[in-house]
């Protein structure tokens, strides 16, 4: 079975990166963006919404084996693909908890004081 994983190859889906990483890689995208430190959170958890989504994906490929009983011709993962599989869907894991996590140490101020937008959303 032909296996296609370049879509898959920047540092946030092939490594497990470490906290430090996280930070440089926030710190580096608020200077290239010249953003506030809410966007900065914003995109911090975007990216880590898009981690968990390619983790899934990963996921749901490993647990299929990429099997269809209704073609002959394809025989499913080779052992070391569905290695590659899973490493990859731990690290988007990883990585995407990580993200999380920054975007949460980074202190975001309130709008107004009291103002909550998941109680109170902006409807402008």
């Amino acid at each position: 079975m032909t296996f296609d994983l370049t879509s898959y190859d920047q540092p946030e889906h092939v490594n497990c990166l470490t906290a430090r990483d996280v930070a440089q890689h926030a710190d580096l995208w608020v200077l290239a963006n010249l953003a506030n430190s809410r966007k900065v959170a914003a995109h911090l958890l975007q990216t880590a919404t898009d981690l968990m989504t390619a983790s899934q994906t990963l996921m749901n490929i490993f647990l299929l084996d990429g099997y269809d009983p209704s073609r002959e011709t394809q025989t499913g993962l080779t052992e070391a693909q569905r290695l590659i599989v899973l490493t990859l869907a731990s690290a988007c894991a990883h990585n995407a908890a990580l993200f999380v996590k920054e975007a949460h140490r980074r202190r975001i101020r309130r709008a107004a004081p009291g103002w909550d937008p998941i109680t109170t959303p902006i409807t402008a």
